[in-house]
């Protein structure tokens, strides 16, 4: 097991390998554009953020003025996606939220599952009324493509679909915001927004990862090899009349055995620089097994090659 982990401690352990076709390499992710910016309101399959609200809306879209982008990687299964890669549009509004990135990372298991673990920093900006300002709120959040949005109880994950590159990812739980202490702050605590209920999270979009290359099945390796049907048993038999090349054009290597104890005694091989090869046998064996295994390495695209022939000699 793999455990992959942000810096603010939050971890994904990874307990499934990764989906057979997705290879190393850019990954990039897309939030739709749409949304109304903020609302009371809940719009099917468009990304927010969820804060519970007093007397501000509790959704906020986060891709109303545009399309969220992200740009990363993938190892493994393992996705990333730096800050520095990130567009998260400003929201206008009574109260206006701008974004700053922090670094996302995750994985996508064989099935499509998706996990994130991302950091967040909203900075709201309460122009009117009392105590004017910015409050920056910032927290973690384990995001699934499985499973029910936790304050909606409407939005839904959705594994990611290979062919269309579709997902949507929930925040299951919202872990509580810990705001700045200033006059904002406690103006946005007090009147806007429940802030120690912490925020969740809806993302809905396409993502689009590398395919692993497709590898071509190997080949069997094959060659033309002309052998004797007989070899004597007291004298000179060729084997081979020159090197054998495969269609691989790889050069067999020859390997001449036989019986007995002796090989001295009952016959000796020969092999030339242009890969004749010849065995004399002395006839003093009654029977005599002689095996040749002509053999090649795999190369490239190809399986390895072997063939054995056995010849049995008798006197």
């Amino acid at each position: 097991m793999r455990t992959l982990a942000l810096a603010t401690g939050l971890a994904l352990a990874v307990t499934s390998p990764a989906a057979a076709d997705i290879g190393n390499g850019t990954a990039g992710v897309t939030l739709d554009a749409c949304g109304p910016g903020q609302s009371a309101d809940y719009v099917p399959d468009c990304s927010f953020v969820h804060l519970v609200g007093k007397d501000a809306p509790s959704y906020t879209y986060v891709t109303s003025q545009g399309p969220v982008t992200w740009t990363g990687t993938t190892t493994s299964g393992l996705v990333s996606f730096p800050a520095a890669d990130q567009s998260w549009p400003a929201i206008p509004g009574e109260r206006s939220i701008t974004w700053t990135p922090k670094d996302i990372a995750g994985t996508v298991g064989d099935d499509g599952r998706l996990r994130l673990a991302m950091q967040y920093t909203m900075n709201v900006e309460v122009p009117e009324g009392l105590a004017t300002g910015t409050c920056t709120l910032s927290g973690v959040v384990e995001l699934t493509s499985q499973g029910t949005e936790v304050r909606s109880e409407q939005a839904v994950g959705q594994n990611l679909d290979p062919a269309t590159g579709r997902f949507a990812v929930v925040s299951t739980s919202a872990y509580p915001l810990i705001p700045a202490i200033n006059a904002t702050c406690l103006r946005l605590s007090t009147v806007d927004y429940n802030v120690l209920k912490g925020a969740s999270w809806y993302l809905t979009g396409t993502m689009t990862l590398p395919h692993k290359p497709t590898v071509a099945p190997a080949r069997a390796q094959t060659a033309t090899v002309k052998l004797p049907k007989r070899i004597k048993a007291k004298g000179k038999t060729v084997l081979l009349k020159h090197s054998v090349m495969t269609d691989a054009g790889q050069k067999l290597m020859a390997e001449v055995t036989w019986s007995k104890d002796s090989a001295k005694k009952y016959a000796r091989v020969k092999t030339t620089k242009s890969g004749k090869v010849t065995i004399r046998t002395t006839g003093k064996a009654k029977k005599l097994r002689v095996t040749l295994r002509l053999t090649a390495k795999a190369t490239g695209p190809y399986e390895p090659y072997a063939k054995t022939a056995t010849w049995l000699v008798k006197r």
